[in-house]
């Protein structure tokens, strides 16, 4: 079993910078590059693995091939999409359906996400949610007449900030923030507001007004404000739970020398590293046999299957999959990652 390294997807948006070129070596060739999808099975934007066994097959082909790396919490499909977002200009002003209504009418997941702020200017704001109850006619007369703002809730935010955001909840990144963004495996967004902009060919870009009454929530936003995240320290790094819910955990590390962590038959694990660099591998009974690229054959991957380790090395800007059922890995160096699993 290995540890595979994964070739992310460059997105262009119009609001979209350089910050994941220069800091992160995403060497796409993109002038506005706003996204950097990590880890994807989503057909708008497939992963392939850059090493090993599986490499230059789509992440999406291998887990079909092995659906138990995937692990035994989710039913067979994979849950979720990672990215990386560089916000020069602000995003739109959006919200996304919830599973129910997104598997009706897109034919795909809801969008609950949560982001990782990794850096931010020092007057950067999040949209998030509305500061009193709204209703359609509310909204639909702000929109038309430019007043949204009035109605949004504001949140000033800085580097190491966690924000949880439900399927149903208007929000909007605000210009100059960086930041890690962990959420369902969807591409469903509806816009409400955009800021009058314009695409390259001076056209603006498509709202979605009557979708996105559908499905948000109009009430008072609940507060946000970041309360005391348990941190706890073991020799070598320290660990904390950053975000919890029905559809992943995702937990900071930061290690000054490395830590042991076990990969359970439950969920498959990723490793963000956004700051740093080290290595990390697996226990491994390599007597284990692998399905290759056509199917049939079986390659064998020891002649002895005496116990070995497979190691991988990464560095800021990485991001790894390992399988669920991998057992007992190692992690050495120094760096800062998000792991995360469902």
């Amino acid at each position: 079993m290995e540890i595979m390294k994964l070739v992310p997807v460059g997105k262009e948006r119009l609001w979209g910078g350089s910050r994941l070129k220069k800091e992160f070596g995403k060497n796409f060739d993109i002038d506005c590059l706003g996204e950097s999808w990590e880890c994807s099975v989503h057909p708008d934007g497939e992963c392939l693995i850059a090493n090993g066994f599986f490499k230059g097959q789509t992440l999406s082909r291998v887990l079909k091939i092995k659906p138990e790396y995937i692990g035994t919490k989710s039913s067979g499909c994979f849950p979720i999409l990672a990215k990386y977002i560089d916000a020069k200009q602000s995003l739109s002003v959006q919200v996304h359906p919830d599973d129910e209504y997104a598997k009706i009418n897109e034919h795909d997941n809801g969008k609950t996400e949560m982001w990782y702020v990794l850096d931010a200017d020092k007057d950067a704001f999040l949209v998030y949610g509305f500061v009193h109850p709204v209703n359609e006619d509310i909204l639909h007369k702000a929109v038309l007449d430019k007043t949204l703002n009035k109605h949004l809730q504001k949140i000033p935010v800085k580097k190491g900030d966690v924000y949880y955001i439900p399927a149903g909840t208007v929000h909007g990144i605000g210009a100059g923030i960086l930041l890690a963004e962990i959420q369902e495996s969807s591409n469903v967004t509806y816009r409400v507001y955009d800021y009058d902009r314009q695409d390259k060919q001076g056209n603006k870009r498509e709202l979605h007004f009557e979708e996105a009454i559908k499905v948000m929530n109009m009430e008072v936003s609940k507060d946000v404000s970041q309360g005391v995240r348990l941190v706890n320290y073991y020799p070598g790094c320290s660990r904390q739970i950053i975000c919890r819910c029905k559809y992943f955990d995702v937990e900071k590390v930061e290690a000054s020398r490395g830590f042991d962590f076990s990969v359970l038959e439950t969920s498959f694990q990723l490793l963000m590293c956004f700051e740093g660099c080290g290595e990390v591998w697996i226990d491994n009974d390599f007597g284990e046999h692998w399905i290759n690229d056509n199917y049939a054959d079986i390659m064998s991957l020891s002649d002895n299957g005496k116990e070995n380790t497979f190691r991988i090395n990464f560095s800021k800007g990485d991001t790894l999959f390992i399988p669920a059922a991998a057992g007992r890995c190692h992690l050495r160096g120094k760096c800062q990652l998000l792991k995360v699993r469902c």
